[in-house]
């Protein structure tokens, strides 16, 4: 789906084993991973762009609690008369106070400034396990 000249929003949000462009399923407690969210801008916006930001954060769905959250910001984006895309890969560091079995789901937030012109959107991923 194409979004409109003056939207921006988060295409997909996943969560990916450190340094791979593979969905996670599973996840060890101690070890780092990422967070990928492919982004579209439309061409009126991504024409007048000053700042493109993400608030990521990864939750444990099973203790309802935050597990880490981390933020994407490029205050100088190349601005252009065309629609951009991107995929931002977000690192995470390794997974503390989760366990076996927990469910843990990323979300975030990706913020566009243009001028005086904000557009946000939020996106969350598929669940991943932490296996032992």
């Amino acid at each position: 789906m194409t979004i409109g000249a003056y939207d921006a929003r988060i295409k997909l949000l996943a969560v990916l084993d450190q340094g791979t462009p593979f969905t996670a399923d599973t996840l060890k407690a101690g070890d780092a991973f990422d967070v990928i969210a492919d982004i579209e801008v439309g061409k009126a916006l991504n024409a007048v762009i000053d700042r493109v930001q993400i608030f990521a954060s990864v939750g444990n769905l099973t203790q309802f609690a935050p597990v880490q959250a981390q933020t994407y910001d490029d205050p100088n984006p190349t601005a252009a008369d065309a629609p951009y895309r991107d995929r931002i890969t977000i690192p995470f560091v390794a997974l503390a106070g989760v366990n076996e079995g927990d469910i843990l789901q990323a979300s975030a937030t990706l913020k566009v400034t243009a001028g005086i012109w904000i557009d946000y959107s939020a996106e969350t991923s598929e669940t991943v396990v932490v296996a032992a």
